[in-house]
């Protein structure tokens, strides 16, 4: 059996391309197991990427087709006897970056009145 050299496809970068094939075996797998890794996370909904950081409460989460709708209450810093404050209307959509990986773009909206 012949075993020749695999061509890298045209959307990979030179300078990616000479950097695997300065890898060992053991480093390739490395790579093989992050890329895996990178393209799932990048498959998640919006949804799926959302955390409330310390302190949030997220309320309410709706995808829509261009952007999904947060509801949120929040703090808003250390000593306030008010906090969370909220519930904040947020759009947030996955922008796609320059460097292939993609974020999270939050727009906020305004307050939210959650008696009607």
């Amino acid at each position: 059996m012949t075993s020749t050299e695999p061509t890298p496809p045209n959307a990979l970068p030179t300078a990616i391309v000479e950097a695997i094939e300065q890898l060992d075996k053991s480093e390739l797998r490395a790579v093989i197991e992050y890329a895996q890794r990178r393209y799932e996370f990048e498959q998640l909904s919006v949804s799926d990427r959302i955390e409330a950081g310390p302190g949030e409460e997220i309320v309410r989460i709706e995808e829509n087709p261009v952007y999904t709708t947060v509801v949120k209450r929040q703090p808003c810093g250390k000593d306030c006897e008010d906090c969370p404050h909220g519930p904040f209307l947020y759009h947030v959509q996955k922008v796609p970056r320059i460097e292939g990986e993609s974020k999270l773009q939050w727009r906020y909206l305004g307050t939210v009145n959650m008696s009607e």
